[in-house]
């Protein structure tokens, strides 16, 4: 195997480690979606799978002469199943995105996906789409981060792979970060490591209570093209196919029987 290599059949883990997956496409600012009467819409074409609707103030920072300064960055709303770890829907003026903390499979993502941009393109009716973006990312720790040599391939674990041969000295970050880009100029980031606990790389990643080692794959384009929902819908599972094949190759046969493999 190789992680860019032939397409790799999917194993069901049972105890699958996968703590977010996340499928997000952007679109031009379309600032009416500050106004709840405008989204009213929107969350009725999909409020019997996700009835619970939150709103929030998103706020960013200005750097400027003075320093730096908050800034509101204005309205995201956020539709969710009644167990919002499950499945949760997020709509801004510039993107929607569709994101679980407890996932399934690879098939219910993507036709939850479709549901959601089909409701999106009969209420907004989106010309262009700005990014298309599929992002995985699992977490070891406890018992299993002790064994994390025998769960993940030399070429990823690098030097936190084996403490034994460093004298003595103890591990507490050590994270790589790679971005490949691929034939049809899409791009994949890569993110892992050791973590202490209570710490993260990424705000919109929660830390974790102890120390753990995480995998974050990112693939996405940034290429502007006409929104069409058979486009966006086939590079969405290319996207995660590519992602999966990254993984497989990345950890062992002994992480997936670790997981619960279903095979």
């Amino acid at each position: 195997m190789t992680p860019f290599g032939p397409s790799v059949q999917e194993v069901r883990l049972a105890r699958a480690p996968l703590v977010n997956v996340i499928a997000q496409v952007r679109f031009p600012a379309v600032m009416k979606i500050e106004d709840s009467a405008f989204v009213a819409n929107f969350q009725e074409a999909i409020r019997n799978d996700y009835p619970i609707l939150r709103s929030e103030r998103q706020l960013g920072v200005l750097i400027g002469p003075g320093g730096v300064r908050p800034q509101d960055a204005g309205t995201v709303w956020r539709f969710e199943t009644k167990d919002p770890a499950t499945w949760q829907v997020t709509l801004t003026p510039t993107f929607v995105s569709l994101s679980a903390k407890h996932y399934t499979c690879r098939s219910d993502l993507l036709e939850r996906l479709t549901v959601v941009l089909r409701a999106l393109e009969g209420w907004l009716q989106p010309n262009v789409c700005d990014r298309i973006g599929i992002r995985y990312v699992d977490r070891v720790a406890g018992s299993q981060l002790a064994r994390i040599s025998t769960l993940v391939r030399p070429e990823i674990l690098g030097v936190g792979g084996d403490e034994a041969t460093l004298g003595g000295a103890e591990i507490v970050h050590s994270m790589s970060d790679a971005m490949f880009r691929l034939d049809d100029s899409s791009q994949l980031r890569g993110r892992w490591g050791r973590l202490p606990a209570g710490a993260t790389y990424d705000p919109g990643i929660e830390p974790a209570r102890e120390s753990s080692w995480v995998l974050d794959l990112d693939h996405y384009t940034s290429r502007s093209e006409e929104f069409d929902l058979t486009t966006i819908g086939c590079k969405a599972a290319e996207f995660c196919d590519r992602i999966y094949t990254f993984f497989r190759w990345a950890v062992t046969d002994a992480f997936l029987d670790e997981f619960g493999a279903e095979r």
